[in-house]
C-alpha cells in the first residue's frame, strides 16, 4: 500500500534540505542576537533558516510577526527543572492544547491550514507520523523523530506557524497555544497500539461520533480510501472551477507548501456543495502525513485495524491531559449559531469582538445551546 499522500514520508530515512537553497531576505545574525544566547543561536540557526524560507519573510511586518511569536516560544529552551523524557526510535504521543484550553479550530479553513502546515513540516523535519487527530481545542499525534531536538523544533514550528496564520486571519494578537506540549514515549507494540486507538477515538470519547472512522479529522478513513467522504472525482466531468482548484493544490504539494487562508477560500469559492467535499478529500489525501505502511504494520490489515480501534478506545496515563466528561457537541451547536449571518458568518469574529459583545453572545449561547459555562468561555476566548 502506498504511504500517505504526496508530500513524502521519512520513516525509512531522514530528509535533508540543501543549505544552498535557503536564501534569506533578512539579516539573520541580528535576529539571532535578539532571540537568544550564542549557544542556542548556533543550535537553532538551521531551523530558523528553514522557517524563514517557508514563510518568505522579506518585509518588516512579517519579520516583526516572526519575532513576536518565536523569541519566547519557538526558540525557547525547556523550563528549568523540567527534563522531557525521550527514547530514541520510540514513538512519542504528543498532546497540545490551546492556551487556557481555548478553541483553536473553528472552521474548515482552520483545519486545512493546520493540517497542511503539519504535513509540510513533518516532511521537512524528517518526522514519521502514525496518527493525527484534530479536536476543537487540542490535537493528538503519535510520531517518531530522530532526536528530542528535532521533535521540539517540529512541534514549535507547526504551532507557531499556525498561530501566526490564525491570528493574522482573525485580526487577533497573543499566544494561541500553551507554551509546553505533553509528550510520552511509547515502546513495544502493545503500547503503540493502545496509543493509536486512543488517538483515533478522541472524537468518539467526546460523543461527536459513534465510530472512529466517521471522523474526517482523525484521518482514519483516509488510510483505506482516498475519498471516504465524497464521490470520486472524474476529471472529464468535473467543472472548470474544480479542475483549477485541483491543479493549484497539486502545485502546492509539489512545492511542499502549505495552504494559506486566502488560497483555501479562493479554491472553494465557486464550488458546489458536492465539489467542496470532493476537494476536501483530495487535499487531505494528497497531503496526508500518516505513513500507511508503518501504521498498518501494527495490524493484520486495514479492516482488522479499524475493528481493533473500535473495540478498544485505548487509554493514556502518561500524559497529564485534562479530563472533562462533557460532550463536545456543544461546540458544534455554538459554531452553527455564530455561523449565521446575524453573527457576521465568521466564527473568528466572536473571539476578537469587544468584551461587551462577547458577554452578549455568551448570554445568548447559554439560552440557545447545551454548552456549559467553561465551554462558552473557551469558545469565546474570554480569558484572552
Amino acid at each position: 500500500m502506498n504511504q500517505g499522500g504526496k508530500i513524502g514520508h521519512p520513516c525509512d530515512g531522514i530528509c535533508f534540505i540543501s543549505q544552498q537553497s535557503l536564501r534569506l531576505t533578512v539579516q539573520l545574525p541580528i535576529f539571532l542576537f535578539l532571540c537568544h544566547s550564542a549557544k542556542v543561536r548556533k543550535k537553532q540557526s538551521k531551523h530558523i533558516k528553514i522557517f524563514l524560507k517557508q514563510h518568505k519573510l522579506s518585509t518588516g511586518e512579517h519579520l516583526s510577526d516572526f519575532l513576536h511569536y518565536n523569541c519566547d516560544r519557538l526558540i525557547r529552551t525547556p523550563m528549568r527543572g523540567h527534563k522531557r523524557k525521550f527514547i530514541p526510535d520510540a514513538y512519542e504521543h504528543i498532546f497540545q492544547h490551546g492556551i487556557d484550553y481555548n478553541l483553536i479550530f473553528y472552521s474548515l479553513e482552520d483545519r486545512l491550514v493546520f493540517f497542511t502546515i503539519f504535513s509540510v513540516m513533518a516532511w521537512q523535519y524528517g518526522i514519521c507520523v502514525l496518527t493525527l487527530a484534530l479536536m476543537f481545542n487540542h490535537f493528538h499525534t503519535l510520531l517518531r523523530a530522530v532526536s528530542s531536538k528535532d521533535l521540539a523544533l517540529f512541534i514549535g514550528t507547526v504551532t507557531s506557524t499556525y498561530a501566526m496564520a490564525f491570528n493574522r486571519d482573525a485580526g487577533r494578537k497573543g499566544a494561541l497555544f500553551e507554551k509546553a506540549y505533553g509528550s510520552a514515549p511509547k515502546t513495544g507494540d502493545k503500547k503503540v497500539r493502545t496509543s493509536i486507538a486512543y488517538s483515533f477515538n478522541n472524537s468518539v470519547e467526546k460523543l461527536l461520533f459513534t465510530q472512529a472512522e466517521d471522523d474526517r479529522w482523525n484521518f482514519l478513513a483516509y488510510i483505506g480510501n482516498d475519498h471516504p467522504f465524497s464521490s470520486p472525482i472524474i476529471m472529464a466531468r468535473a467543472s472548470r472551477h474544480l479542475k483549477a482548484a485541483i491543479k493549484e493544490v497539486d502545485h502546492h504539494v509539489q512545492d511542499h507548501a502549505y495552504l494559506r487562508y486566502p488560497v483555501i477560500r479562493r479554491l472553494y469559492r465557486e464550488l458546489s456543495v458536492e465539489e467542496r467535499e470532493q476537494l476536501t478529500d483530495y487535499i487531505i489525501s494528497q497531503y496526508l502525513p500518516i505513513d500507511k505502511a508503518a501504521l498498518l504494520g501494527h495490524y493484520k490489515d486495514y479492516p482488522s485495524m479499524v475493528l481493533a480501534i473500535n473495540s478498544n478506545t485505548g487509554s493514556e496515563y502518561d500524559l497529564k491531559e485534562e479530563y472533562k466528561a462533557d460532550s463536545d457537541l456543544a461546540y458544534r451547536e455554538m459554531l452553527e449559531i455564530v455561523g449565521q449571518s446575524s453573527f457576521g458568518g465568521n466564527p473568528h469574529s466572536v473571539i476578537t469582538a469587544p468584551l461587551k459583545k462577547k458577554k452578549e453572545v455568551a448570554d445568548y449561547l447559554r439560552r440557545a445551546t447545551s454548552a456549559k459555562e467553561y465551554q462558552i468561555a473557551r469558545f469565546l476566548h474570554l480569558r484572552d
